[in-house]
């Protein structure tokens, strides 16, 4: 059982779950065209969850369509006994078992499947079919078995942090900043670049998929300078796998403070052609790798491990793209608090920020408003991010 990615005909890159024989296994790559939405890295993960359902599935010889037809998925002996201990292994080294967290999210999937899987057939029965009860008695039975095998997440004061402190967003900028003597990486375009990536995701919430999807045309330097995320069609001469992307809602967002904006513009102007020329080909994708082409998940992954390893014991261990696109969000949240801003247009205002979800079905003049307002307050909050060096 394996997991190959093949170009849609839209352009996009599709995960696909092959069996043994390498032919694909309907059911699950059928709930994924589903959710064509969400990234391609989200979507191999779901897969590789998915795939784990389907080594037990075929280890026990069980049919899931077949036992849908007769009224019957599981008995709870199946399910607590063999499943859900066979979801706490780990598939590289089945003598170790997963994390929590890999738990959690292996069996959170596998719920959203058989809730898909149900629905898809429960919707073919006629009302008066008489397996129709039968399957909503059995869904609302595996249902409850699922909800109640999740590993308990730690209680309200203990719960693990997810944003960085305001002390560890400014020592990562400062181990970043490139004109410092005692800058992280020793290759001067690297540098640079590492602060532009980095500096744009604490500063603009920005998704690894934006940051890796901006174009030098996104980003615009002078007396009002801003970033465009915009989503664009595949482009077939991306080949990074997976490909970044889009996928929800563009936007503009301003870029204040002196030290970033000026560090920005230098990587432009001065050091990514540096970085470019040692690719055999020319890209107009901002973020370059080291070796010139487009910066890839892969390598923006493997720079935030390397820097927590660098940094061990100043940094956290929860220092992630995620964790920097969290730590916006938090700051943003107070800094339109401070602003006065009412809780439905903070939402608003920082979904509008986020790229979450779209103003369009406000009042224009409302929306154009909440825009104003957190326009506003995303400039004070780039401005005052780090005082030392937005001076």
């Amino acid at each position: 059982m394996r997991i190959v990615t093949v170009s849609h005909r839209s352009g996009d890159l599709l995960p696909i779950l092959l069996d043994g024989d390498g032919l694909p296994i309907p059911s699950p790559n059928e709930f994924l065209l589903s959710r064509r939405n969400l990234s391609t890295n989200t979507l191999i993960r779901n897969l590789r969850e998915l795939s784990v359902l389907y080594r037990w599935l075929e280890d026990r010889q069980i049919d899931l369509r077949a036992r849908l037809k007769i009224g019957t998925l599981f008995t709870e002996a199946e399910f607590s006994g063999g499943l859900i201990e066979f979801l706490r292994k780990d598939m590289e080294s089945e003598d170790k078992v997963v994390s929590p967290h890999t738990f959690n999210n292996r069996l959170a999937t596998i719920r959203q499947y058989f809730v898909w899987e149900l629905d898809v057939y429960i919707s073919s029965l006629p009302l008066s079919d008489s397996q129709y009860e039968v399957l909503q008695a059995a869904r609302k039975r595996l249902m409850g078995w699922i909800d109640r095998a999740f590993i308990n997440t730690p209680r309200a004061g203990s719960i693990p942090r997810k944003s960085l402190t305001n002390d560890e967003a400014e020592f990562l900028l400062q181990c970043l900043n490139p004109e410092s003597p005692d800058s992280f990486a020793h290759f001067e375009p690297v540098k640079f670049r590492n602060f532009a990536a980095v500096s744009l995701m604490l500063n603009c919430g920005l998704r690894p998929g934006e940051l890796l999807s901006l174009r030098v045309e996104d980003i615009q330097i002078g007396s009002i300078s801003s970033v465009t995320v915009k989503r664009r069609s595949p482009d077939p001469l991306d080949k990074r796998k997976p490909r970044p992307s889009v996928k929800r809602n563009g936007r503009v967002l301003p870029l204040e403070g002196h030290h970033f904006v000026r560090m920005l513009d230098r990587y432009i102007v001065e050091w990514r052609e540096i970085l470019e020329q040692k690719s055999s080909s020319e890209t107009d994708y901002l973020i370059l790798s080291d070796e010139g082409d487009p910066l890839s998940h892969s390598s923006l992954t493997q720079l935030f491990s390397r820097l927590r390893s660098e940094y061990s014991g100043l940094l956290p261990e929860i220092l992630t793209p995620k964790s920097l696109r969290h730590t916006f969000s938090s700051r943003m949240e107070q800094v339109l608090r401070a602003a006065g801003m009412e809780e439905d247009r903070r939402k608003q205002a920082l979904a509008m920020l986020r790229g979450d979800s779209s103003l369009e079905s406000q009042s224009v003049y409302i929306a154009q408003e909440v825009e104003e307002q957190a326009r506003r307050a995303l400039s004070d909050y780039q401005k005052k991010l780090i005082t030392g060096f937005n001076k």
